[in-house]
């Protein structure tokens, strides 16, 4: 049952904590449960539409895989802003660092996330990642090989 939040940068951390989490484990259903689909992703690179459990599960792998190559140990995000738009959306922006060991693996990054309430739980339906020193990490957001819409 999802629980009760105060702010919306409640709801945001609780969403940052869920897909950072399953991403660094490799838990790809727990990261699942965490989109509405479909799902709008953008970057400086282009933009896509996530209409699949399997279209998401290509940026899921390739994103890992890009983590990987990076030699990321550790992922650190936090919301930066977190409004209401109404009472079932919220805009909200965060920004990660990734971590090699004691080394930033690249430049931190922000994102600016669309959050929906599905009359159940809370949902991002969009995000928008300003990655602009990191090629390889929007070809991996943007499904690594794959078409973008």
């Amino acid at each position: 049952m999802q629980q009760n939040f105060k702010t919306a940068k409640d709801v945001s951390e609780h969403l940052l904590e869920l897909t950072g989490g399953a991403l660094m484990a490799g838990d790809f259903e727990l990261f699942l449960t965490c989109f509405q689909l479909p799902y709008r992703l953008e970057t400086f690179e282009g933009n896509r539409v996530l209409n699949t459990s399997e279209d998401l599960r290509v940026v899921f792998d390739a994103v890992r895989a890009h983590y990987n190559k990076c030699g990321v140990t550790q992922m650190f995000r936090h919301c930066v802003e977190a409004r209401f738009r109404d009472p079932a959306t919220i805009a909200a922006t965060h920004e990660t660092r990734l971590i090699s060991g004691t080394v930033i693996t690249q430049e931190p990054f922000a994102v600016y996330s669309i959050l929906e309430h599905t009359g159940e739980k809370w949902v991002i339906t969009s995000s928008s990642y300003a990655i602009g020193d990191r090629e390889d990490h929007n070809s991996a957001l943007l499904g690594a090989g794959t078409s973008a819409d």
